[in-house]
């Protein structure tokens, strides 16, 4: 009786062994979720692999050091491709920036920096650009009048000195071709105030700064007079304005 007894209990004790169905399905699921993540990531890998990363340019390679036809080959100047010249002053009649006045004559510019009662007299407004007009007879008729303020004149295009090929403002670089030494004034009862400057501002400084300062023309001329200048009745008589006349 009692081996029966313990015979039903330890039978009472032992665990089912029927298969969970719940816990099968679990297995199951996650087999496929495997396997369908590796086929998604697969085919994203695809993708890229066909079609790039979205929103990713891709960079731009150097061509091969090696290989010369893929890179400019560099055209140097010679006598079939001149060097580019950059453009210089003076570009206009008068500019704030440059400072000076200039005319287009004779295949080259005529220059002069002028004080504000000698630009008055050449009605140029000192306070704004002025362009150069493009009909030849005005250009000379303006030059003729910027001469007779002692302008000097470049030929273009300019002969740059050696080892320099440009210049900001070529009056700045270039000797000119021309090259006229005078101050002069114009009273109002005619004649002319001449002063020769050939020999450079020696001596004159600091009284030529009234060359400056002066607010008429007549002011002008008294500050030529002081500094030595030599007055001249007839302008036309003068060996000095030849330069100036362009005789």
């Amino acid at each position: 009786m009692a081996s029966f007894l313990d015979e039903k209990s330890t039978k009472a004790e032992m665990p089912a062994l029927t298969p969970n169905p719940k816990s099968s399905r679990t297995r199951t699921s996650k087999t496929l979720l495997a396997i369908l993540t590796l086929v998604s990531l697969a085919t994203a890998a695809f993708y890229f692999y066909r079609n790039g990363i979205p929103f990713y340019q891709e960079p731009t390679l150097s061509p091969s050091w090696n290989d010369d036809s893929e890179w400019p080959i560099p055209k140097i100047p010679g006598p079939e491709l001149p060097a580019p010249v950059e453009p210089f002053e003076p570009l206009k009649r008068y500019s704030l920036h440059y400072g000076k006045v200039a005319c287009w004559q004779d295949g080259g510019v005529w220059i002069k920096e002028l004080t504000p009662v000698e630009m008055s007299s050449l009605a140029i407004n000192r306070f704004q650009d002025t362009d150069r007009v493009l009909e030849q007879a005005d250009e000379d008729a303006f030059c003729a009048r910027l001469r007779m303020h002692g302008a000097s004149f470049w030929k273009l295009p300019p002969q740059w000195p050696e080892h320099v090929n440009w210049c900001e403002a070529m009056d700045d670089c270039v000797k000119p071709t021309k090259k006229v030494s005078f101050e002069v004034g114009f009273p109002a009862s005619g004649g002319v105030w001449m002063l020769d400057t050939s020999q450079g501002w020696d001596g004159l400084y600091p009284q030529s700064l009234g060359l400056r300062n002066a607010l008429t023309m007549d002011e002008r001329c008294e500050v030529i007079k002081d500094l030595g200048g030599r007055f001249c009745e007839d302008i036309q008589a003068c060996p000095e304005m030849a330069a100036l006349l362009g005789q």
